[in-house]
């Protein structure tokens, strides 16, 4: 056998591993496939493919940098896997430096040219990466609407992932960027304006026809949030339909919502594939209500929100920020939610539920904490998804380890390693010497979730964006949340629900240092007074924050009033 045979049997049987997911294999084939054809093209964009999966970057990026100074023909793959590591790292700098180099040689297809235009990190190292960036990008986006400089997409083909969402998590008000990223959509998609130019005939319903359209109606905070609505309005007033994505994944719940459709009298549907089928198939519902929880989360249904698909289209606090969309008719909040002059803060006009807007069930547990492992001392758990970590919530962690000697700080590791990784080293070198009691844990599962908050002393928000469907689920045991909230409904839920739960004297602050203190403070209890403390915040919970009733009839009366 020649070198040039053994070459290929080495690339063959990496393609193979490759394809069989077993990546550490096809890295040993694709290398010694390189020692015998070191400048070979396929077996660099190959191994090149093979580090990314195994997350090695670095080396990723050295093999695909090698391969491009090669100056070989249809090095396009190469370019696009560049884009793919950097977008990955969240390294908006190398992105901007190196899509220009791509698009002046025209080595970006149309794709490759709007994902580098429209990246937005959502983890950042310090406060002032953020200033720069939210600068660069916000002169990046208004230069884009005026000059429309971005090409025609077949949304068919593809479906660029809103940037909105992570925009949601800098501690920036969004409202205009958003109103400028719709414009820019539309003009990457022209069927939606083609969509959106078509009539379609409402006719008068005997009952009020009311959809709600999300990906996540499966094993998913969205299901545990909005279910309730769907399964306890009045099916003799509402005539309910529930829509899915083809990209909604299974589980439970999926399953719940699918079976539960006689007992609760509502009809599914799961979507189509093509966005002109999708349109048609909601719009053939005649909906008086089409009623969006999660805009920004969902890919596959998030650019039906800017089609009129019925005679009013809702939102809610799914994803609790405005959409900056003018499809978008109303927002649905909550009078425990807002701050003063908070129509200020959306596009869409606010109607404020007497409640929050949701109907959740409390959550079942099978193995319950005893009153010793609800009674731990110094367990500070910060248990919200590591995107949500400001750089400036490192200032808070830092402070409380430095004042409570005994205290320890947890943290729930995202799935995305990389993540994980950049927050811990982050974290380590704005803690330092204290870093030693910061643990990381990995992901849980409801009732792990729960019982981890059950046995922590306090839970710490994150500030800007806070928790949400979580603090429902700690309110199981009643662990005490400390929270900050800014004048934005995304950083006011666990606020809001203190309101609800008419808590007078919860621990909500109004700086950092008071934030600190109060965190302390009630980590450092006396064990009588944080079991009290903890079944009182418990009992306010079953009684006004879980399976409501009364939440079911405003929102009633809310969908009457938008239809008349």
């Amino acid at each position: 056998m020649d070198e040039f045979e053994k070459a290929k049997s080495h690339f063959d049987k990496g393609v193979e591993f490759f394809q069989n997911n077993d990546f550490k294999k096809a890295k040993i084939s694709f290398l010694d496939c390189l020692k015998l054809a070191p400048k070979s093209q396929p077996a660099l964009e190959n191994l090149a493919k093979t580090y990314i999966e195994l997350e090695h970057f670095d080396e990723a990026e050295k093999k695909l940098i090698y391969l491009i100074s090669l100056n070989k023909q249809n090095d396009e793959i190469a370019y696009k896997l560049l884009l793919k590591i950097y977008i990955f790292q969240n390294n908006y700098i190398k992105i901007e430096q190196f899509s220009k180099k791509a698009i002046d040689q025209n080595k970006f297809d149309s794709e490759s040219k709007v994902k580098s235009y429209l990246f937005y990190p959502n983890f950042f190292f310090s406060e002032n990466e953020i200033q720069k960036v939210r600068k660069k990008f916000t002169e990046k986006i208004s230069n884009l609407e005026i000059k429309k400089k971005l090409p025609e997409l077949d949304i068919s083909q593809y479906i660029l992932k809103p940037i909105n969402f992570e925009l949601s998590y800098d501690g920036n008000d969004n409202l205009e960027i958003n109103k400028k990223l719709q414009n820019i959509y539309s003009d990457i998609y022209p069927i939606i304006k083609r969509l959106n130019n078509q009539d379609f005939i409402k006719k008068k319903n005997r009952k009020i026809k009311i959809g709600f359209i999300s990906e996540f109606f499966t094993d998913h905070t969205i299901m545990k949030l909005f279910r309730g609505i769907i399964y306890k309005l009045n099916k003799d007033i509402f005539e309910v339909y529930v829509f899915h994505s083809d990209k909604t994944r299974p589980g439970k719940k999926f399953k719940e919502i699918k079976e539960y459709v006689i007992l609760y009298n509502y009809e599914n549907i799961i979507l189509p594939n093509q966005f002109e089928e999708k349109v048609k198939k909601i719009r053939e519902k005649n909906l008086d209500i089409l009623f969006y929880p999660d805009i920004h989360m969902s890919t596959s249904l998030y650019y039906l929100t800017m089609v009129k698909l019925a005679k009013t289209h809702i939102t809610s606090w799914g994803h609790p920020e405005t959409t900056g969309n003018e499809n978008i008719d109303y927002f649905l909040s909550s009078k425990y939610l807002e701050a003063d002059n908070y129509e200020k803060n959306y596009s869409e006009k606010v109607i404020l539920a007497n409640y929050l807007p949701m109907y959740f069930y409390k959550p079942k547990i099978q193995n319950l904490l005893d009153k010793d492992q609800l009674s731990k001392k110094n367990i500070y758990f910060c248990s919200q998804s590591l995107i949500k970590m400001h750089p400036r919530f490192d200032e808070f962690i830092k402070k409380i380890l430095k004042k409570d000697k005994r205290g320890k700080v947890i943290f729930i590791k995202n799935k995305n390693k990389y993540l994980t990784n950049q927050f811990v080293e982050r974290l380590k070198g704005n803690t330092n010497e204290n870093f030693d009691r910061i643990e990381f844990i990995d992901p849980l599962d409801t009732e792990e979730y729960i019982n981890k908050c059950g046995s922590a002393s306090v839970l710490l928000d994150t500030f800007w964006f806070g928790a949400g469907n979580s603090f429902h689920e700690s309110m199981f045991y009643g662990t005490p949340t400390v929270t900050l909230p800014t004048h934005l409904m995304k950083s006011r839920i666990v606020t809001g629900s203190y309101k609800q739960m008419k808590i007078n004297d919860a621990p909500i602050v109004s700086d950092i240092d008071s934030y600190v203190d109060r965190s302390i403070e009630l980590a450092n209890l006396e064990i009588t007074k944080m079991l009290d403390l903890k079944n009182y915040y418990r009992e306010q919970a079953d009684k006004l924050l879980y399976e409501n009733e009364n939440i079911i009839k405003d929102l009633e009366r809310i969908f009457k009033i938008m239809v008349n």
